[in-house]
């Protein structure tokens, strides 16, 4: 099973974590890390690395992150590229955290496909449709 572990600034992590719980239940092999301010880069990084190794199960951990090129995403690439078998994805959202809870045992690499594939499917645009004016005619 895919261990995952969501880090993002403030308290997005435990936030988007949270609606997870509520929606499908308590995850198995799945952490949290908030980037709190006041925290350092090398406590986030201890974090992140403890976080990593407590989800692992053998077949690798995705790391998801808030935004790219920030401090969290920084630092969990920096332990990607420090440890075999863990992956960074960058702007998750809840529809891509979803369905990365049902297909945990895919492979690595096919879970990252369909995690970012999920998450672009998730953002949608509501557009009302225009009422079509019905015109009626008097009589027969």
């Amino acid at each position: 099973m895919i261990g995952i572990v969501i880090c993002g600034h403030g308290q997005f992590a435990s936030g988007i974590y949270s609606s997870i719980q509520l929606i499908a239940g308590e995850q198995e092999h799945m952490k949290a890390i908030d980037f709190k301010e006041g925290m350092n880069v090398s406590q986030l990084k201890n974090e992140l690395g403890l976080a990593i190794a407590e989800v692992e199960q053998g077949d690798g951990v995705v790391v998801f992150t808030d935004i790219p090129g920030g401090t969290p995403f920084n630092q969990s690439v920096i332990l990607s590229i420090e440890r075999k078998n863990v992956k960074v994805i960058s702007g998750v959202n809840l529809p891509s955290l979803l369905d990365g809870m049902f297909s945990r045992e895919l492979g690595l690499d096919q879970f990252v496909t369909q995690a970012i594939r999920a998450g672009e499917d998730g953002l949608q645009h509501y557009q009302s449709k225009e009422k079509q004016k019905v015109e009626r005619e008097d009589g027969i």
